[in-house]
């Protein structure tokens, strides 16, 4: 195993295709500016930026800027890549990929895009003006999406988009300010916890199968809808979670069967706390905290679902959400960290 020397003149992907490129070697990267895309077609290849200063520019000309078909174990870090018409990373098919500590941003698609492949981390990225921040989709399993930042996206911050895209881990990330979705979560058994999720156009929408776990996230600020799940979602579970100060619902299930809502704080929102949809059935709503939301707490037109031992307080005078978030702000939301990188 080697470690190379790369320079901004070096052609990559021949560099990669030579003989003097080996499984296991590391490219270290010189500081400056590559107009190139990067397909990586060798296995266990370590791209890595030897400085800050190692900027991938497509001057919104090339498509994407590294490409990753049908390869294991390659990992990509601390790149600064902007303006491609098509995505920053692109994986298709493989696994055991790690991609950490990026900044991508201006990109026409997506940030990270995960297509059919799985066990991969997406670490400590900023990512920002893409279309979807990180893409699930195809059939990607058993990802780890981990402490990403994702912000004023078209699209989607976070996204695992078919019924097929499931075992997926959403863990400590931030999405802010994106058009669409703070975190979409299709599929089964994946699991969102810690994360957080303001001022999106829509705050989580889960769909698609069963079992998904939803963990002591944060949603705030959302112009639509805040917490949806829909088409008849099994067994899914959501439980610790602060729901605060969005414009509809803090948690909408329309017809979701078997779900949990347990020890969730939702506060403030403005079109009812939790509303069981007509179709929703067998749901266990209890030992939620629900404070002034707007006009009910709890609005069940569902059957068969249990309602139990959850706190709920109804607005005091004066105290309209509108009137309470206008100047709502607390310590972990003047916090938030945004990435910078949309504005070169």
């Amino acid at each position: 195993m080697s470690v190379i020397n790369v320079t901004p003149l070096m052609d990559i992907t021949e560099l990669i295709l030579s003989d003097n490129v080996n499984e296991g070697d590391v490219l270290l990267l010189e500081e400056g500016i590559y107009f190139q895309s990067v397909a990586v077609l060798k296995n266990y290849i370590r791209i890595v930026a030897k400085g800050p200063g190692v900027i991938f520019d497509g001057r919104s000309i090339l498509l994407d800027a590294f490409i990753l078909p049908d390869v294991v174990g390659v990992g990509i870090e601390g790149i600064n890549i902007r303006h491609y018409r098509a995505s920053g990373i692109l994986v298709e098919f493989g696994f055991g990929h790690r991609i950490i500590n990026n900044r991508i941003h201006n990109m026409l698609e997506h940030g990270v895009e995960i297509v059919s492949s799985r066990d991969n981390l997406i670490w400590r990225n900023e990512i920002s003006y893409c279309y979807d921040g990180i893409l699930l989709i195809g059939g990607s399993t058993n990802n780890r999406v981990v402490e990403n930042v994702v912000s004023r996206c078209y699209g989607d911050g976070f996204e695992s988009f078919l019924s097929q895209d499931s075992n997926n881990g959403f863990i400590s990330n931030k999405s802010i300010r994106n058009r669409n979705n703070g975190l979409e979560m299709y599929g089964s058994n994946n699991l969102a916890f810690n994360n957080l999720l303001i001022d999106n156009g829509l705050g989580v929408i889960v769909s698609q199968e069963r079992d998904s776990v939803f963990i002591g996230n944060k949603v705030k600020g959302t112009i639509f809808g805040t917490h949806i799940i829909f088409e008849e979602y099994t067994n899914y579970f959501a439980g610790g979670n602060n729901v605060v100060c969005n414009r509809e619902e803090g948690i909408e299930n329309n017809n979701g069967q078997f779900g949990v809502f347990i020890d969730n704080e939702i506060s403030y929102n403005g079109d009812s706390g939790i509303l069981l949809g007509e179709e929703s059935t067998g749901n266990l709503v209890m030992n939620n905290k629900l404070v002034c939301n707007v006009p009910e707490n709890i609005i069940d037109i569902g059957s068969n679902n249990n309602i139990i031992n959850n706190i709920e307080k109804t607005c005091e005078l004066c105290e309209s959400p509108s009137a309470v978030c206008e100047g709502y702000s607390d310590e972990e939301d003047n916090n938030i960290h945004e990435s910078k990188a949309g504005v070169n």
